[in-house]
């Protein structure tokens, strides 16, 4: 899982595009005036309050794996890892299964046509 060592304006912002919320929906689920946000973006510096530090440490912890990937990008360190649970892991698998029998069908086409000519 992502983890931030210390909230700021910028990781912030991040989130919130990560979470695809407007300023007053990422608000609403903090807690805080839109302004507040407003700010985060303003001022990517800004270090929240601990109370805040702690809001934004839950929201992280809640989001889906593609939620995180989203808020790594936003930051700029694409080789941040993150953790995936067994869902995401079986998914993964089953995505290269059907790929690997794609394949396997696309070689043995190609070859049944070589051997027709």
């Amino acid at each position: 899982m992502a983890v931030v060592e210390k909230w700021t304006g910028r990781h912030a912002h991040a989130l919130r595009e990560a979470l695809r919320l407007t300023n007053e929906s990422f608000a609403g689920r903090l807690g805080i005036a839109p302004r507040t946000i407003t700010k985060w973006k303003e001022r990517p510096e800004m270090v929240p309050s601990p109370h805040l530090q702690g809001a934004l440490d839950a929201e992280l912890a809640r989001a889906p794996v593609d939620v995180l990937t989203r808020f790594t990008a936003n930051l700029g360190e694409p080789d941040q890892r993150i953790a995936l649970d067994q869902a995401s892991i079986g998914q993964l698998n089953a995505a290269v299964t059907d790929l690997a029998r794609l394949l396997a069908r696309i070689e043995l086409g190609a070859l049944q046509q070589h051997s027709a000519h």
